[in-house]
């Protein structure tokens, strides 16, 4: 009988680990959200492009590729953004080697940090070798609004006069 008992006790906890291990990620909805940024007609390589939230989304942020193409990501890897209106930046500072998970860190509201104190990017604006007013969201002029359905391709043309 104790057999059975032992044998029912580890059959529970392993069906147990197997169940709590399988879950799907609970992250709040994004849209694929993609475009590029050109600066007097020709593409800009290795700028950071950034969606500052206006009604309470997270922010997204994405990279330009050497053809100016961005894909936006708030969570994980190019999962776009959240649906909204954002002020946007663009900015191109010097490169920091940075590690990361390879899949990304799980969203855990438990973990959220406090609100945002300010709207401006990291980094000082001297660092930047794109005109200045667009490393600001407030003053880039640039705003996008994501759907959750449609086509979420926002092209930014950058003036530097």
């Amino acid at each position: 009988m104790k057999t059975f008992q032992l044998n029912t006790f580890f059959s529970l906890v392993i069906i147990a680990v197997v169940a709590g291990c399988g879950g799907g990620r609970d992250w709040p909805p994004t849209s694929e959200a993609t475009g590029t940024v050109s600066l007097d007609g020709q593409p800009v390589e290795g700028a950071t492009v950034s969606f500052f939230p206006k009604d309470g989304q997270k922010p997204a942020n994405g990279e330009t590729d050497s053809s100016g193409r961005f894909v936006l990501t708030t969570f994980n890897v190019d999962d776009g953004a959240m649906v909204g209106t954002f002020n946007v930046s663009v900015a191109r500072y010097p490169k920091n080697d940075v590690v990361g998970t390879p899949d990304g860190t799980p969203y855990n509201p438990d973990m959220e940090s406090d609100p945002i104190l300010s709207n401006k990017p990291g980094g000082s604006v001297d660092d930047n070798d794109l005109p200045k007013k667009f490393a600001d969201p407030e003053t880039s002029g640039l705003t996008a609004t994501v759907t959750d359905s449609g086509s979420n391709v926002f092209n930014f043309e950058l003036s530097s006069k």
